[in-house]
């Protein structure tokens, strides 16, 4: 084969190579040209689409409801949608552009659990199927049967009780539910250098089940004993000098093992606890120690009228959830105190979080329907940090952390 045939043949390579990279060239500028074109064709198809949607809650007023739990709070819970929730929820959806307008509709359960149904079935019949409530409870766990049987959804800032802790139904809480402040509790045990608890419980479910997840917490961050007195119902009828005294005994013993300032006594209860705080006085062991409590304990009007001294004197450290201190919480409580002279409280702050999550979530579904709001609003709270503090939801629909 000679030199000149292998030249021309690889001459003759290079020419076709040429032109295949050339067409190759052109090919993929021409599917760039189209990608362009599709990326703006699909631009624009989206704003058509947010258009479409706004149009189709155009004009559109939509009602939700409200429960308050007495008169006083009625009184400060209407006040308060009507002068600053529906005002920034629609000013919002204004700048957006959304023609709709959210109305908040408010009624009194006056602590009558049978208004608590008429209050829902009023809310039914004016076509509301989504509530902001109940504050309380066993407003709450009486409410369910109804809620589920008709397509409802309730979404409470305040109803903590652990037995509405239950995944699928209809019911979602911004609030932890009784039986987390267990790991407060601990932690703060434990930060105040705490190694033994005397724990004085009343007797029922829900207190052996805050006792049995404190041990948990209690030892699991280094707590080294728990002893209980089990004080059984009626408490207004038990020997309280003969739980006393057994609670005396083993403040001798803890004390002679950790040390007087590495026990204390943690109560599980309610006013019912109110009996023995007063004979504490009598037993100056047991009088000297740091005192824990509940949320029951905190800001408990009960104690403070009939042992307050003794519970001025105790201290009594008690969990509550609290706001998270931030700019929003800050911002919100200067228009409320300028409204009621008071701070904001959680309670409240969640009503108003609340609020925001069920209009952004319909806002993004473009849909009322309970069904589709199930789904998206857990999406809207995870991403939502208002003026009660992160608002993630777990898997039981309750709210994740609180501080």
């Amino acid at each position: 084969m000679s030199m000149k045939w292998i030249t021309g043949a690889l001459i003759i390579l290079v020419v076709l190579g040429w032109g295949a990279s050339t067409l190759l060239m052109v090919r993929i500028d021409r599917l760039n040209n189209q990608l362009q074109v599709l990326n703006m064709e699909n631009e624009q198809l989206k704003k058509e689409i947010s258009f479409l949607n706004k149009k189709l809650m155009e004009n559109m007023t939509i009602n939700i409801g409200v429960t308050a739990i007495s008169d006083d709070d009625y009184y400060v819970t209407e006040k308060f949608f009507k002068e600053v929730v529906e005002k920034d929820i629609n000013e919002y959806c204004n700048n957006l552009g959304y023609n709709v307008k959210f109305n908040f509709i408010v009624r009194n359960n006056r602590e009558n659990i049978s208004l608590v149904l008429d209050n829902l079935q009023e809310f039914k019949k004016m076509g509301i199927d989504i509530v902001i409530g109940h504050p309380w409870s066993s407003h709450t766990y009486m409410s369910m049967p109804y809620v589920e049987a008709n397509g409802m959804l309730l979404f409470s800032p305040s109803a903590s009780s652990a037995q509405l802790a239950r995944g699928g139904d209809r019911l979602l809480r911004l609030c932890p539910d009784d039986l987390s402040q267990a790991r407060v509790l601990a932690e703060a045990l434990r930060d105040r250098g705490i190694d033994a608890i005397i724990v004085i419980q009343a007797e029922g479910e829900f207190e052996d089940d805050l006792f049995n997840r404190l041990e948990y917490e209690f030892t699991r961050r280094g707590g080294m004993s728990l002893e209980r007195i089990l004080i059984p119902e009626p408490l207004w009828e038990a020997n309280i000098t003969s739980y006393l005294d057994g609670a005396k005994v083993i403040a001798q013993r803890l004390i002679g093992s950790f040390g007087p300032k590495h026990v204390a006594v943690q109560i599980i209860g309610a006013d019912q606890l109110c009996k023995l705080l007063k004979e504490i006085k009598k037993y100056p062991i047991l009088y000297g120690l740091p005192w824990f409590g509940i949320h029951y304990t905190a800001k408990n009007r009960f104690f403070l009228d009939k042992a307050g001294e003794e519970a001025a004197h105790l201290g009594i450290f008690s969990p509550l959830p609290a706001p998270v201190e931030s700019y929003s919480y800050t911002w919100l409580n200067e228009r409320y105190h300028k409204l009621f002279s008071e701070n904001l409280d959680f309670k409240m702050a969640s009503r108003y979080d609340i609020a925001w999550i069920i209009a952004r979530s319909i806002l993004e579904a473009r849909s009322k329907d309970v069904e589709r709001l199930v789904e998206v609003i857990p999406m809207i709270a995870s991403t939502t940090f208002g003026a009660s503090g992160w608002c993630k939801l777990d898997e039981n629909g309750d709210r994740e952390t609180a501080d």
